[in-house]
This record gives C-alpha cells, structure tokens and sequence, in this order.
C-alpha cells in the first residue's frame, strides 16, 4: 500500500511511532490502516490529535443514524421476550418462593435474616414488592399466587434487569470498536439467549446480577476508549462509574467477584505497560495508582459496605436467625426476648450458655450415651432452642477461699450469691438430673487430641469429685459488665476443669449421625497455650432466669459497631455457603455437570410440568 484509505475500519490506534501514547500503551500500528478517518483529508495524527479527536457525523465510531435506531430496535424486542405473557404462570415458580418470602417479605416486615448472598438483589426485589402495594404478611412455600398478590408487576420489575442486557451489549461492541453489524448481532445473540429470556421472567437474584456485570464490562469498555486522555474529565467520569458498577455485582452475589477480577487483570496489565515505559514520570504513575485504587477498590468497598448498612438499618426486628450475631447487636433488636433479664448470675439461676464458636449452639445434654469411652450420658452443642439446653447454676468456693483442689469441700451446700471471676461452680442439667463431668482418662469420641466431656449422675458418687467442678474466667467482658461478675450477654467466660486443668470447648467437630445426632462435638483442651481470646473456647451465658431478682435492659450495658456486625456477618455467610454440599441423589435430575451444557444432555427443572401447565 502506499498511501492511507480514507474510509476503512481496521481496529488499531492512531497515533505515530515514537509519540508518547505509542510508547504507553500499543504497539505500532500497520502502515497504511486507520481505526477511525480523522477526516477527508490527512491530518496530524499524534497524540494530541487523537486526545481531541471529535466524530466525523456519518463516519465516526458512532453513527447516530443507524446505531440509534438498531440500538432501539433491539431494545424492544428485548422488551418483547422478556415481558410478553409474563403473568401467564399464576403460580410460584422454582426459587421464587425463597426469594419472596425469605428476602422480599420479610425486608418489608423489618424481620432479621440470614442468607449466603448480599443483600443488594434482595434489597430490589422487596423494593418492587413495596411497590406492588404488599403489606409483607402474604407467606407460602408454592402452588398459585392469590389475587390479591401483583406477583405480574415484581416479574416485570426483574425482567427489566435482563433487558438491559440488551443496549449494554452493543454499547460494549461498539466501544470495542466492532463494526455496527457485528455489534448488533452480538446484542441479538444476548436478547434471544434462551437462558437468559428464562431467568429475567421470574423473581430471582440472576436478572439483577447479569445487569450488573454487563455493566461493568460496559463501564470498563468505555473507559478503555478513554485511556488516550488520562486525567480528563471523561476518563475520570467512566473509571468512577466502573468502580460503581463493581460495587453493585459485588452487592448482589460473591460470584460477582468475578467481574471484579477482570477489572483488576485489566488494571494491573495496564499499569504494568505504563511500569515498563520509561518517559513516564514517576508522579504520573503514582497518580495512575491512587486514583484507580479509590475508584476500583475503594468505592466498591464503600457500596458493598453501604448495602450492608442499610441490610442492618431496614431489618431492626428480631428473629432467631440472628443469633450468631454479637449480642450487643441482637439485644437492639425489637422483640429479643433477651433484652431484659436480671443483671446478675446468682447461685440457683437457670441458665443456657451459648458457645461463641461459629455452628457450636448451646451446651446441651439428654439420655443418649456415647457408644465408647467412659459411655456416660453425651455433651453436645445444640443449635436449637430446647429445654435440654438448661442448667442450673452452683457456686461451690469463693475466688481466693482456695489453693488447691484439696481446699474445695465437695459435699457443702452451694454458696448464695452473685458469681465472680476465679469461682468455682458445678452446672447440674435440670432435664436429666445430672452434672457436667470431665475426666483425662477418657478421649472425645471425634477429636482425640481432646478430653471427653460427659453427664454423670447427680446419685453417683463421682459427681461429688472435683472432675465435677469448673472454674470461671472472665475473657473481654462488656465495659459496663466489667466489675468482676458474670453477667448474661456481655460476660464471655472459659469453664477450666478444676481436677484436670482443661477448658470446655466446641471443637467444630459433628458427632455421627447414628448416635450423636449430628449434633456438634463438646470436648475438654487440656493443652498448653489455649489462646484466651479463641472463640471455640469461650461460652456466654445467653439466658439467664432467676425468680428472686428483677429484669433489666440489658441492652444499655451492651456496646456494637457497624464493623464488627459487618464482619460477623459476612464471616457467617462464608461458613455457611461452604456448609452447602451437593445432593447426589437429584444430580442430572435437578443439576448437572458443565462439560454437559453445550449439547443439553441434562435440562434443568426449573418447575413441574404436565399437559396442562405452562
């Protein structure tokens, strides 16, 4: 070739060998190809006249002639296959049960729950509800809606997240440079994709989390075609709006995180180019850094984050889903039961400790033996209320009455009065009439490193042994708590065996199904070294009953932060999405494996059918 075609459409950069975007970014383009006319004519194509390129109307990257009228047509057909005959199915269809009643109701009734995804999609989908006119009391598990329920409406209102699915495909083609024709196929591809026009007609969080990643990819491409002017006004506009897009994935489902790491390859690569050309001044790549770190992690921290604070803001009702929450959180609460109980544990109370180990639940007992070992009556935690949670409270020395076990007289009455730091107590099962009991010579039955815990009889002699006997200590206790006494909620305590030296704690462990129930293992660390902050260790006395002394709002004494729920709760989330497992009996019926989508081996099931359902 020898000189420069005035119309053609091959996709590389403008400028010259040797200009300063070259070095930055591209390599040199082919002689005789241009991305985009300048014009008529041939002009100065160094970088300054790339950073103030303007379209040419007819011939530019953005025809408004035909790109505007593509751009909707597609989007109605868009319309057309996500909404025609929405309503047709009147009854609940696959997960649209869980997603309405578990999220969308209960936001609307300000009820607290607990779920493995973030609340952003959930968030939407009770905000369409609020604007169907629900008032949040309609509950089911399946069959048809009532008529009183616009369940037409929150469909709709989901499907309009699959269809702009639709513009955001060809805005990304055409801000990568593919030809308008290529683009609006891409788009079509997108509007008539099975799975897609499938997902967007029903109450579900996938239409909200496709959306959302369409649009950082969409953000990403815009600000790809700004990297000529770094630092303008437009630059800074798209690299802010693709850190807004990540927040909002990132808010809906953690596979949004997926969409963060293609943003972040792409930064990183290049940041890399612009580390390997030497012209740049090291200020401007310093700038480069900060500014991205702030729109890219920073902000979609802040949204992800902001989420979170309203998730907490809007549910101020209590459920017993939150009990894994820090207490200072639960008690504030509306309807905890928890909120008010005497100030004080004093010998006699009933009391129901809770482990602050993640799944642990209550110290629990009941008649079940353990089928080896000593094969006395087994400890468990319990992650449920039962009356096999409760005990009865003994002091049996006073902190600083005693230096060795000897000094404890084992058949004296209890001692009245509050409990402090450094007593020594016996807890006895109310249902069982039995005390807690540990002892070296026995190993617990899952995890060997650690001494079995058991009930043994109140009528037995060894009850009245020092392996019966634990002494309290006080770990981190509320600032309004701290005077030395156990108190419920805010005083979390470690239980050391006053014969054998070790500590009561939830190991993290579940005891077989055949006989333990599936119930978690209890077990007593006699190791060296226990960390005194480790939370399989501590156990916080949650109720507290005691007919002789009057409640109190126990909620005035408890401190919270945002930060701490925050953490506790994505933690939680964490724990319980890996506590999923697949259910082999429904594979290939209800699920299938991904080498097997391509040739649709095994449909997915969304619903039930017959001859005459939809």
């Amino acid at each position: 070739m020898s000189g420069t075609p005035k119309s053609t459409s091959v996709f590389y950069d403008q400028a010259k060998p040797g200009s300063r975007f070259d070095d930055m970014h591209l390599p040199q383009r082919p002689a005789g190809f241009s991305a985009y006319p300048l014009s008529d004519k041939e002009g100065d194509s160094s970088a300054a006249a790339y950073a103030n390129l303007r379209p040419v109307r007819g011939r530019a990257r953005w025809n408004w002639s035909s790109d505007r009228i593509l751009l909707v047509l597609l989007t109605l057909l868009a319309i057309f296959t996500k909404v025609y005959r929405i309503g047709r199915r009147d009854s609940v269809s696959w997960d649209e049960s869980h997603f309405y009643k578990n999220f969308s109701q209960k936001y609307l009734r300000h009820l607290f729950h607990h779920d493995v995804h973030p609340p952003l999609a959930k968030m939407l989908i009770a905000f369409s509800n609020y604007l169907a006119d629900s008032n949040g009391t309609y509950t089911f598990d399946g069959g048809d809606y009532p008529a009183f329920v616009n369940y037409t409406f929150m469909r709709v209102f989901n499907a309009a997240f699959g269809i702009a699915l639709t513009p955001m495909a060809f805005l990304t083609c055409r801000q990568l440079r593919l030809p308008t024709h290529f683009a609006a196929m891409a788009a079509l591809f997108v509007t008539l994709d099975n799975a897609i026009c499938v997902m967007s007609r029903f109450i579900l969080l996938d239409a909200p989390l496709l959306c959302f990643t369409a649009l950082s990819l969409t953000m990403l491409s815009y600000f790809y075609r700004q990297r000529a002017n770094p630092f303008s006004p437009e630059w800074f506009k798209y690299l802010v709006l693709t850190g807004v897009a990540l927040g909002l994935v990132s808010s809906s489902k953690w596979v949004g995180f997926f969409a963060v790491a293609l943003v972040g390859l792409y930064t990183i690569h290049e940041l890399y180019e612009m580390f390997c050309n030497v012209r740049m001044p090291a200020r401007d790549y310093a700038m480069h850094w900060a500014v991205r770190v702030m729109a890219l992690l920073m902000m979609p921290l802040l949204i992800y984050m902001t989420c979170f604070a309203a998730h907490f803001l809007m549910l101020n009702r209590y459920d017993n889903s939150a009990n894994f929450m820090p207490m200072g959180f639960q008690v504030r609460l509306r309807g905890n039961p928890l909120s008010r109980q005497p100030f004080d544990v004093q010998t006699g109370a009933k009391v129901r400790l809770y482990s602050q180990a993640s799944g642990a639940g209550y110290l629990h007992s009941h008649s079940h033996k353990y089928p080896s070992g000593s094969q006395r009556q087994q400890i468990t935690g319990y992650g449920f209320a039962d009356q096999n949670n409760f005990w009865n409270i003994e002091r049996r020395r006073v902190a600083g009455t005693f230096k060795s076990v000897d000094d404890v007289p084992l058949h004296d009455a209890p001692i009245d009065g509050p409990i402090g730091n450094g007593d020594v107590i016996s807890l006895h099962h109310n249902s069982t009439d039995s005390y807690l009991y540990s002892e070296d010579a026995f190993k617990a039955p899952i995890s060997s490193q650690y001494s079995e815990v058991s009930a043994i009889s109140s009528e037995r002699s060894e009850a009245r042994l020092a392996s019966s006997l634990w002494v309290v200590d006080i770990v981190n206790p509320e600032k309004r708590m701290n005077d030395g006494r156990i108190h419920p909620l805010g005083t979390p305590v470690r239980l050391r065996n006053l014969a054998s030296n070790c500590i009561l704690v939830a190991t993290g462990e579940r005891l077989d199904k055949d006989w333990g129930w599936g119930q978690a293992e209890v077990a007593c660390d006699g190791s060296d070294g226990v960390s005194l902050g480790s939370s399989k260790h501590l156990w916080t006395i949650e109720r507290n009953s005691n007919k002789n002394l009057t409640a109190v709002d126990l909620g005035k004494y408890m401190s919270t932060s945002f930060l701490k729920n925050f953490a506790v709760l994505n933690r939680q989330m964490w724990l319980t999405n890996n506590a999923l497992i697949p259910d082999h009996d429904k594979h290939n019926v209800l699920e299938s494996d991904p080498w097997s989508w391509p040739f649709m081996v095994y449909p997915m099931r969304m619903v039930g059918w017959d001859d005459s359902s939809i």
